[in-house]
């Protein structure tokens, strides 16, 4: 009677120890969580701050016009010294963009061009035209 006692009351002590190890276990879920959660929150913080100080530290931008002018091909001219001569580095990512859009704006198919040919070409001025 006693032997089955000290193991019914053995079991019960293992299954509060179970009980209470599974609970820690929880606690220190919870605890990473919430430290992840607020260490992403001071990041975000952070980075917000510190691109509201970098915007006002810019001084103001000066306002551009897009224009478009029709220019005249000359013998020994391609896209790329146009885009060199017209375009604006602070409005396009790079000088392909720029052919592409004088492409389009001429309906080209391809690249090539004549000496004597029109094409319309766009630019940027500060100028109000």
């Amino acid at each position: 009677m006693y032997a089955a006692g000290a193991a019914e009351r053995e079991s019960y002590r293992k299954s509060r120890r179970d009980r209470a190890i599974r609970q820690q276990k929880r606690e220190r879920r919870r605890m990473i969580v919430l430290l992840v959660a607020t260490l992403v929150l001071i990041f975000a913080v952070g980075v917000g701050f510190g691109t509201l100080l970098t915007r006002a530290q810019e001084p103001a931008a000066q306002d551009e016009y897009k224009y478009y002018t029709s220019i005249e091909i000359e013998k020994g001219d391609t896209l790329w010294s146009i885009a060199d001569t017209y375009m604006d580095a602070a409005h396009y990512a790079s000088r392909s963009d720029y052919i592409s859009e004088v492409m389009s704006l001429n309906h080209m198919g391809d690249s090539s061009i004549v000496s004597g040919q029109n094409l319309i070409v766009p630019y940027y001025s500060s100028e109000i035209k």
